[in-house]
């Protein structure tokens, strides 16, 4: 039976394991490690107030965040200090010092992995003041301070409409439009003041801990956007949509006389969840599933809960439930338990267990997700000690390198845009992979390996989606299965086409395409 761990007992857990005092070379081994490095930066640059908030920067689920802190605070490099019911985790004047020897007080060099800093205000609104009393509307103009390409200012995008009802559309999607991944939502359209009868739409999507927005026109056109208004992190955006929209749409409530409107009842349910851990768990998750978390039957309830229990890590189950949607959750889950229980044997790939092991020590998860599958691709090839054009033979090859021989099994076509699913049994990682034919199914597997190397979650899956975390695996695949390097030398020294390159590794042409031209690209 899976226990949720308190965050009291977290922090009670860390605070006990400070009481060991630390060996020298501790900081040594510890800061080893990527991702205890980028912890220790990010406490020593944001100065966060709460491990859910450290958790948020970090973009990773608040147990493992606790696991690095602890890792941290046994070396002495921070304490964690007890605030009513925070725990706040503070650099200690050793970690500070660490902190400035590895530079790590400035933000990382590869800036177009992460966003831009964000603006100090993104919305901001008029209301008109002839409002009436006895009416819920609240007619006004909202602004999306826009910075495009070429300006040197920002532009402002308008809308005019009933603010209240604007707020009212975004609370009762919120979930679903800050978890739902790969599914560009619509927010509002606007109009710019220099462009005269254009419209747009301001579209936001959601790729991983990040979120995009785009401004597209009925006409196909698209405002080019720059990162400052155009990648936020989740966290970041959710901030300024309650600060800058709904907080004073609601005072506007309030102010008029309106006290208990429906959009205050909305924006407390909102506000209630996101305060307690277990609540914000579902919510987010039947967000990404595409459904309201506050008006769902006892099954479907139950249906998601079962599924936090199934992928406790949330970033693979949030990949999961955007793949499968709530109409097939429980096809999802049926596959998912069919497949593992008919495959656990054949499927077991024992060696994947120490190539994540052995290739630890260089994930870097702060660059770009396509350089992160690349560089543990060329990592596990050499590990495998395969040469730089030797094929990997398929699902067969695939098989017999990591553990399980020739016996691996494929399974019936996946529900939703579910292609694999990787799971733990015992210790060894199992992958259930649909039957594509060979070239796909085999390219598959290699993605859901990838995964396992990076991320190394105990349920995890493959599907159809352009988030961030499908991009570590697609990269790794493609790298994996068909190396760059070689893919150039055999079309421009051995002349050959790329029907024949794609032949001898055994992938699809696309694939030999894609990454001929990702090698102009480093």
């Amino acid at each position: 039976m899976n226990k949720t761990i308190s965050a009291m007992a977290m922090r009670d857990r860390l605070l006990n394991h400070l009481k060991a005092p630390p060996k020298a070379d501790d900081w040594v081994r510890v800061l080893g490690v990527p991702g205890h490095r980028e912890v220790l930066g990010l406490i020593a640059r944001h100065r966060p107030m709460s491990i859910g908030a450290l958790a948020e920067l970090a973009g990773r689920a608040q147990p493992n965040v606790s696991r690095t802190l602890s890792a941290l605070a046994g070396a002495g490099l921070i304490e964690v200090v007890a605030s009513g019911r925070r725990s706040i985790p503070q650099i200690t004047e050793a970690g500070a010092e660490r902190a400035r020897e590895l530079n790590l007080l400035k933000e990382e060099p590869d800036a177009s992995a992460r966003p831009a800093p964000e603006p100090a205000t993104l919305f901001s609104m008029v209301f008109d003041e002839d409002a009436d009393a006895d009416s819920d509307v609240i007619a006004g103009q909202l602004t999306t301070w826009l910075w495009t390409s070429g300006s040197r200012e920002r532009t402002a995008a308008q809308t005019t409409t009933d603010l209240n009802a604007l707020g009212q559309r975004l609370l009762e999607n919120w979930w679903r439009l800050l978890y739902r991944r790969d599914a560009p939502f619509r927010l509002w359209d606007f109009s710019l003041e220099e462009q005269a009868g254009a419209a747009y739409a301001l579209l936001a999507t959601v790729f991983g801990a990040q979120i995009n927005l785009q401004a597209r026109g009925g006409n196909g056109w698209a405002l080019d956007l720059e990162r400052g208004s155009k990648v936020f992190t989740i966290a970041a955006f959710e901030q300024l949509l309650l600060e800058e929209i709904l907080h004073p749409i609601s005072s506007r409530h309030w102010l008029s006389g309106r006290s208990a409107r429906p959009l205050h009842a909305l924006l407390r349910r909102v506000e209630d969840s996101r305060s307690q851990v277990a609540e914000r768990l579902f919510c987010r998750t039947a967000g990404a599933l595409g459904v309201s978390p506050y008006d769902l039957n006892d099954v479907r309830a139950a249906q998601i809960r079962d599924l936090i229990a199934l992928i406790p890590d949330e970033d693979a189950r949030l990949d999961f439930s955007s793949a499968v949607l709530a109409h097939a959750l429980e096809e999802g889950q049926l596959w998912m338990r069919r497949e593992l229980d008919r495959f656990h044997e054949r499927n077991a790939l024992p060696v994947l267990t120490r190539l994540r092991a052995e290739c630890q020590s260089n994930l870097n998860p702060t660059v770009r997700p396509y350089r992160q599958g690349y560089s543990m691709a060329a990592d596990t090839r050499a590990l495998l000690k395969l040469t730089e054009d030797e094929p990997v033979g398929g699902v067969d090859g695939l098989s017999r390198l990591l553990g399980a021989g020739d016996r691996f099994g494929l399974s019936v076509k996946a529900p939703g845009s579910l292609r694999a699913f990787q799971s733990i049994d015992g210790e060894v990682p199992v992958i259930i992979v649909e039957d594509e034919g060979p070239r796909s199914s085999a390219f598959v597997l290699a993605r859901g390996i990838g995964d396992f190397i990076a991320f190394g979650d105990r349920a995890s899956c493959v599907a159809d989606l352009y988030t961030d975390r499908q991009a570590v695996g697609r990269a790794f695949a493609a790298e994996f299965m068909a190396p760059r390097d070689a893919v150039v030398h055999m079309i421009e020294m051995e002349d050959q086409p790329v029907t024949v390159v794609a032949d001898h590794f055994g992938v699809s042409p696309s694939v030999v395409h894609l990454q001929y031209a990702n090698s102009f690209h480093g």
